[in-house]
């Protein structure tokens, strides 16, 4: 009697932690549809914003786009527009790097995780307010647009705001394009091998200019061209270095050929 006593109550617990799960599941659930209708309403109001997407037409979606709301958990009562299926999509998307950056810049927590329309809407109300707006242009300049500065011109004048740094950035593309396309593709180039998910995906670590520009010279002086250098490449030479915790060297001719036949 005991024995059935003391196996009925096990089973009466493990039928109770059953149900709270059941329950848990249930409520997160409940939870998550919630905030998807409250981010889809979002997605709607922000498409009927004057100041956004004047170029995005006002036609009805058809099928093909409507299957594909359904596959995001979006099933719309009534006809959309291309302009508020370009929100909603955004619901499914990561926000920008720049969003990321104006987000964090405000201390908004989960900018990383943020998606691209609630970016969009996080922003939107900061900038509501003149202080932020004013914030935000007097903020000071990046590392990126300063390398940029430093490639382009060889110097940079100190005391500089972010939006003075980036428009004399843009004169000197002016001056000198062929310069500047060389300097857009070494920026794209570090914030690839800096890309979070890029860094979890093969587990390195962030790494500063002046190691990026070390990485550069070494692939130089193997005779690879600057614009032939790849995210790929890169990567696998941090991960040769950060794994074995060894400081970069100069690439002797064992090193070479172990790299290029990496890449």
């Amino acid at each position: 009697m005991e024995t059935f006593n003391r196996e009925g109550n096990i089973a009466t617990l493990l039928t109770t932690f059953f149900a709270l799960d059941l329950a848990e599941k249930k409520r997160k659930e409940l939870q998550a549809t919630a905030e998807l209708q409250a981010q889809v309403k979002i997605a709607l109001e922000l498409a009927q914003s004057p100041p956004t997407n004047h170029k995005l037409p006002h036609k009805p979606i058809e099928g093909e786009w409507l299957a594909r709301l359904q596959e995001m958990g979006i099933s719309p009562v009534e006809a959309l527009t291309v302009k508020e299926l370009f929100h909603l999509q955004g619901l499914m998307r990561p926000a920008t790097l720049r969003q990321v950056e104006i987000l964090k810049h405000f201390k908004i927590p989960g900018a990383v995780n943020m998606s691209k329309t609630m970016a969009n809407y996080s922003i939107r109300r900061l900038f509501l307010e003149a202080e932020n707006i004013e914030a935000w242009q007097q903020r000071p300049p990046t590392s990126r647009v300063m390398q940029g500065l430093l490639y382009m011109n060889g110097s940079f004048t100190r005391g500089m705001t972010q939006h003075q740094a980036q428009r004399k950035l843009r004169q000197s593309g002016v001056e000198n394009p062929s310069k500047y396309r060389e300097w857009k593709l070494i920026e794209a180039l570090f914030i690839g091998v800096n890309d979070q998910v890029t860094r979890q995906r093969n587990a390195t670590r962030k790494i500063t200019w002046k190691r990026f520009f070390h990485y550069c010279d070494e692939f130089k002086s193997i005779g690879v061209p600057a614009g032939e250098i790849s995210v790929e490449m890169m990567l696998t030479r941090i991960a040769y270095h950060q794994r074995s915790e060894v400081q970069p060297t100069h690439i002797g001719s064992a090193d070479e050929n172990a790299l290029l036949a990496a890449v």
